[in-house]
């Protein structure tokens, strides 16, 4: 007698250039026979389908022998053996099978000795040429237990188990607001050295070439594209906290003022795109140095430099109780506390999107995310030039939730589920981001909790919520 035992579904999307793999949970048929770890997969011209067998609760009398026999499916009538059945036999049974040459109503048949009362596994793997009719398909597995292979005498009603995961499933991209001005910044740090109690710059002076190169290439890298106009500038001088504190604040001033003076007389700049700030003295570089080194005397130092005491007697302090720590403070510390932090802040012009084509090339970082949208639009969504500049896009907008949205989509859509998670944490609660989040819980066969966050994105307005919800439907 031959018993039709189990049928798990699945749609699959074929592609010809693509290997497409789907995974099912662990699904309970009947006689005590479990299996899990379904996998089928599209490789080049062939299906591979594979799972485990677990027999730790099946009993197979002695003299007994059960086969299984795969097969695979559609609606339509069609269907394909797969070419190893499994024969299960008790001890006997698998004695006599050796002895008779291992010859039996099923040739090739892949045979297993059922230990009773122990963990048994089988690991089954098999493969078929792939036809078109196998892109919508179930995989059925029948129970003959007399060895009389009569497959086709099957009665459908005779199925007990079914299990359908959709393959396919519809996702929503979101579109980013265009932005109405491209305002950039780049900021840098210089450490300008000057003579004792002066705030004039000499370019010849000691450490300023390369202090003053490094400014000026800051800027000209700016200055000089002609896509970028540049709005403001920015100078804010520190001075370190040893000396007296008026004394600092008027070199943290004077200092501030010649650089922004250099600047201006090198560039031309009108005055007015400058603005200058002072800090006399660097307490919070102070405490970020100390907090990261290893001195002997870090905590009571920290509790002096974050204390409510007026600077000069903070320094003082520190001075008197921590001589030998002060020194290395001087030598080590301080210099790095007397700096000058510049901002140099300017706009980007629109660019078409053929002109957009062609920046993303070489400068995708004066395109804002709207621009980079709309040049991944103009390629096909199957193409790598889609995938490719919508992971630029989160690339250079690491927190925007658009982008990681998008570049989550084209990473699930591709197959490559763990990554499209990664970004797909940075998405936030968008509509489209719930959608997401309910596909991979569909693919992972949670069709409940994928039904949630379906309906949630569907009462947001996403209509591809819609789409999904009745995939659902299709393959329940």
């Amino acid at each position: 007698m031959t018993k039709h035992i189990f049928l798990w579904g699945v749609a699959m999307a074929m592609t010809m250039l693509f290997a497409v793999k789907i995974n099912a949970q662990e699904v309970v048929i009947v006689n005590d026979i479990r299996i899990s770890n379904i996998t089928t997969e599209q490789v080049g011209q062939e299906m591979v389908i594979a799972m485990d067998l677990h027999l730790d609760d099946l009993e197979v009398r002695s003299n007994r022998s059960m086969v299984i026999i795969p097969y695979i499916e559609d609606w339509d009538g069609n269907f394909k053996e797969l070419a190893q059945p499994i024969m299960i036999n008790g001890r006997k049974q698998h004695i006599f099978y050796e002895r008779n040459g291992r010859k039996s109503n099923y040739t090739d048949a892949l045979e297993v000795l059922r230990e009773n009362g122990k963990p048994q596994t089988i690991r089954y793997r098999a493969q078929v040429p792939y036809q078109s009719w196998m892109d919508n398909y179930r995989l059925s597995l029948h129970e003959d237990m007399c060895g009389c292979g009569q497959i086709l005498a099957q009665s459908g009603s005779d199925i007990h188990e079914y299990l359908s995961l959709p393959t396919t499933a519809f996702y929503a991209y979101a579109e980013p607001e265009m932005e109405a001005v491209k305002a950039r910044s780049v900021e840098g740090k210089a450490y300008l050295d000057f003579p004792v109690n002066q705030t004039v710059i000499y370019p010849d002076y000691r450490r300023n070439p390369e202090e003053l190169a490094v400014i000026m290439q800051t800027i000209n890298v700016v200055k000089d594209d002609p896509n970028i106009s540049i709005t403001g500038i920015n100078i804010h001088g520190y001075a370190s906290p040893e000396g007296r504190y008026t004394s600092n604040a008027r070199l943290a001033e004077g200092r501030s003022q010649a650089l922004m003076d250099y600047v201006r007389r090198l560039y031309n700049f009108p005055a007015d795109i400058f603005t200058v700030e002072s800090t006399p003295e660097d307490w919070n570089g102070l405490i970020e140095w100390v907090s990261a080194s290893h001195l002997a005397d870090k905590e009571a130092i920290l509790a002096i430099a974050t204390s409510d005491l007026e600077p000069d007697a903070k320094d003082q302090k520190i001075k008197r109780d921590f001589p030998a720590t002060y020194k290395i403070l001087l030598a080590d510390c301080y210099p790095a506390l007397r700096h000058s932090d510049y901002v140099v802040h300017y706009i980007i012009r629109p660019f078409t999107l053929d002109e957009a084509k062609e920046i993303i090339k070489n400068n995708p970082s004066q395109l804002s995310l709207y621009e980079i949208y709309m040049v991944a639009n103009s390629f096909d969504k199957e193409s790598y030039e889609f995938r490719e500049t919508l992971l630029t896009a989160a690339t250079l907008f690491p927190d925007n939730a658009e982008a990681n949205l998008n570049a989550a989509n084209v990473l699930a859509e591709s197959g490559d589920m763990s990554a499209a998670e990664r970004f797909l944490a940075n998405a936030g609660n968008l509509p489209q981001a719930q959608l997401l989040r309910g596909i991979i819980l569909m693919k992972q066969g949670d069709i409940a909790a994928a039904r949630i966050l379906f309906e949630e994105a569907q009462a947001a307005g996403i209509s591809q919520a819609t789409d999904n919800l009745k995939l659902i439907e299709k393959f329940k």
